[in-house]
């Protein structure tokens, strides 16, 4: 009996008992099914919490004086400025960037206070590099021709009970460590997505201060937005030489809990999948034992007309694997078409938006399964296919071929 004949049998085998093979089947759909959709799940959230950290206040680049980044005194201002801002204007790979005053102060009102970062920009500039101008729910973005105004986030306005035109108290230590107050009032409110930054962080015009402080000169941050975030580490290289007393940081560099995630996610949810798939390797496995276990005056007949061992082993391999192929296009075709739908349409989760806030996630959720995370599923489930199929194909190779046809 050549391979040919035998993969026909297996394959009429398995549909002698259609309705046990279609349960199995759709298990594995299911399965499959399953397994995608948390992946295309992951995947959005940790998209979703990226892109929004990185549109929100990360950019794709930062740039800082050394020992700003170590205790953000405000005269530690970025050194070889004009160099720096030469060489971004002339690189094409890059955007736009923007020019921050970083101030690590107090906010107070009558209401009490709250330790914050108050982030100097212009208005103009900031626009191209960050979206906060697009958060903004109540009030509007430096439409005012006063300098003193302030946008404050959601959860620091919730706090202190900040309304549009409030006024605020800002004090810092200046360059030469002396407390300096500086008043502001609220022009706007925004909601980035991430509570926790909307809670310690403010924006200022950079006049305001340097108005009020008029012996301080310079930048403390210079955010850069590329074509690419694939680009970061070339561009990050080639800005190092110009930096000598400067720290040129990528996105991954600056937060290293959103790099950790991104690149543990995949091989985390590898490991989901093959739980997933190793459960459904189970109900595979009995199915067949059963199967078996009808056939067991078959198998012995077979084995008692010369049938060797070896080709019913690979019998009930194929059997068993057939199972699974069958299944595996129609779980991958569903499981792609309600990932591409839910790619554009999204899931609306604000019934949730309060926790995922303070996740830095947005209320809409859209999956995301990169294309060869289906090549991957595809030959972990064939494998598992293949693992499954020995169990039961030894225990094919146990009937006694003498005791299972003596009532035939």
């Amino acid at each position: 009996m050549n391979t040919i004949t035998l993969l026909k049998i297996s394959w009429r085998n398995v549909w002698r008992s259609k309705l046990r093979s279609f349960v199995v089947i759709m298990s594995v759909v299911f399965g499959i099914l399953g397994g995608i959709i948390m992946i295309a799940m992951s995947y959005g959230l940790n998209d979703e919490r990226m892109n929004n950290a990185i549109e929100a206040y990360l950019s794709h680049i930062q740039i800082h004086n050394k020992s700003f980044s170590e205790d953000y005194n405000i005269k530690h201002t970025i050194n070889n400025f004009s160099e720096i801002e030469n060489a971004i204007n002339n690189d094409a790979r890059i955007v736009s960037f923007s020019r921050r005053i970083i101030l690590n102060g107090m906010l107070s009102n009558s209401n009490g206070s709250y330790g914050i970062q108050v982030k100097g920009i212009n208005p103009s500039e900031e626009i191209k590099v960050t979206n906060t101008y697009e958060k903004i729910i109540e009030g509007e973005y430096f439409k005012s021709k006063r300098d003193n105004t302030i946008l404050v986030g959601k959860k620091l306005a919730d706090r202190l009970n900040l309304k549009i035109k409030s006024k605020v108290v800002i004090t810092f230590q200046d360059q030469s460590n002396e407390l300096t107050s500086l008043l502001y009032r609220v022009e706007g409110i925004f909601r980035s997505g991430n509570s926790r930054y909307d809670e310690a962080n403010v924006f200022v015009r950079n006049s305001s201060i340097n108005k009020n402080l008029p012996n301080f000169s310079g930048f403390h941050e210079i955010p850069i937005l590329l074509t690419d975030i694939n680009l970061k580490d070339d561009v990050k290289n080639q800005l190092i030489p110009f930096s000598s007393n400067n720290i040129v940081e990528a996105w991954d560099d600056i937060s290293k809990d959103l790099a950790y995630a991104n690149e543990m996610l995949a091989a985390v949810l590898y490991i989901f999948m093959i739980i997933i798939l190793t459960g459904l390797s189970f109900g595979i496995v009995n199915t067949m034992l059963m199967a078996i276990l009808e056939r067991k005056k078959e198998i012995g007949m077979l084995m008692s007309i010369g049938m060797n061992r070896s080709k019913i082993f690979l019998m009930i391999c194929f059997e068993t694997i057939f199972l699974s192929l069958v299944a595996l296009p129609f779980g991958l075709i569903l499981s792609y078409l309600i990932v591409e739908y839910y790619s554009v349409v999204g899931i609306d989760l604000s019934v949730v938006e309060a926790g995922l806030e303070n996740f830095g996630v947005g209320t809409r959720l859209y999956f995301k399964v990169p294309n060869e995370d289906y090549y991957v599923v595809a030959i972990m489930v064939f494998i598992i296919s293949i693992i499954s199929s020995i169990f039961p194909s030894i225990r094919a190779l146990k009937i006694n071929p003498v005791e299972a046809t003596k009532t035939i």
